[in-house]
């Protein structure tokens, strides 16, 4: 275990990019705290990050946008707050800087960071092997060190002769209901008798401007081949309310909206459609059915198409290197096709009880290593060394 050598407070600015970054920062810095009681947090992320003593300069939500035409039309903003962000940086001088995902935006901050002699804990690599691989050499020049939270990632960074360490996935300790999905479901005055089906749009504002209207579609459809059914969607602490309840409002699907523990939610799901993120490793931990549903714009999408290499969108699904959940893309993700594959997860026992089987090997794969506690030990030593 780490031994904190060094200043009395000295600080720690951390940058999220969106709302799982939000959550998993937060965790990081609840162990960090427990190494370091002294230790000032500050910088970007949400309302989780926040509740764990961090000082947000600039709530995540501004920054939660998906997709080049998306970051075109808000590039003046995102802009502002990335100057705004690097000055901080600067003047601030801390001990640490932690950034988590979101390259865009991060991997700037990172040269920013060398530039003035802070040092760099990048935690949950980019997925820079499956496209723009020519980053590495960006995180290289500018991070001191990588912590990655997938078995193959290390070794992808140890061949380029980057510092990394795999220190788990975050996910795994916090990957648990925690009640039953029988009280939950009465608590929420829904019908305990009915299947319950889980619409999860994403959590940027464009996913829900994308993907929705096409998870709606699927559930009114569904409800015509079967009276059995409820829905319900989870709404993102970077996400407002009543734009979920707007797409809502424009169908005659009735769907119950909740900011409940995103774990209990799932648990009490008996399938789900989940746009491709972070949420689809926490339900296949869970071992619920589902199924990846992802649309951007058409024009994102074309040039994603020229640029990205990989086979899967689903996390699970890369690191199966096969297609545990189906996936349905763009011009795939209508809601006939969400609809049908929503309604097999339902009917068919076997083909349910296959998909929750390659989810327990997923888990088991991922093994039971801390990713919060191992990334603040590294944290801490980085601090130390400084």
């Amino acid at each position: 275990m780490s031994q904190y050598k060094g200043n009395v407070s000295p600080t720690l600015m951390i940058v999220a990019g969106e709302a799982s970054g939000d959550l998993h920062g937060a965790h990081v810095i609840d162990e960090v705290k427990k190494l370091i009681p002294s230790i000032k947090c500050y910088g970007i992320g949400g309302k989780n990050m926040k509740e764990s003593g961090v000082d947000i300069y600039t709530d995540v939500s501004e920054l939660s946008v998906v997709g080049l035409a998306e970051v075109l039309k808000h590039y003046p903003r995102l802009k502002k707050i990335l100057n705004k962000t690097r000055n901080t940086i600067k003047e601030q001088q801390p001990d640490l800087l932690i950034l988590i995902d979101s390259p865009d935006f991060n991997l700037p901050l990172a040269k920013t960071a060398k530039q003035a002699g802070v040092k760099v804990l990048y935690y949950i690599s980019p997925q820079i092997w499956a496209w723009r691989k020519r980053r590495i050499k960006e995180i290289k020049k500018n991070v001191d060190m990588m912590a990655v939270v997938f078995p193959f990632e290390e070794k992808f960074y140890r061949d380029a002769n980057v510092p990394v360490e795999y220190v788990g996935h975050p996910l795994i300790k916090h990957a648990k209901a925690n009640i039953d999905k029988t009280q939950f479901i009465k608590a929420l005055g829904l019908d305990a008798n009915k299947k319950l089906v889980g619409l999860f749009p994403g959590s940027r504002s464009s996913e829900i401007e994308y993907n929705y209207p096409v998870l709606l579609d699927a559930a009114k459809i569904l409800l015509q081949d079967r009276s059995d059914v409820q829905f319900i969607t989870p709404i993102a602490s970077t996400l407002s309310k009543d734009l979920v309840i707007s797409y809502i409002s424009e169908t005659n699907v009735e769907v119950m909206t909740t900011n409940d523990d995103i774990y209990n939610v799932i648990n009490a799901c008996d399938a789900i459609a989940a746009a491709s993120g972070t949420v689809t490793l926490q339900i296949t931990l869970l071992q619920v059915p589902m199924l990846i549903v992802y649309k951007i714009s058409s024009m994102t999408y074309i040039i994603f198409k020229k640029i990205v290499k990989f086979t899967y969108a689903g996390i699970a699904n890369v690191i199966a290197n096969k297609e545990i959940s189906r996936e349905f893309i763009q011009d795939n993700a209508t809601g006939e096709n969400i609809a049908g594959e929503l309604q097999k997860l339902l009917s068919d026992k076997n083909y349910a009880e296959e998909m929750k089987k390659n989810m327990a090997a997923i888990k088991d794969l991922l093994g039971k290593k801390d990713g919060s506690s191992s990334t603040a030990h590294i944290a801490a030593d980085l601090i130390s060394s400084r």
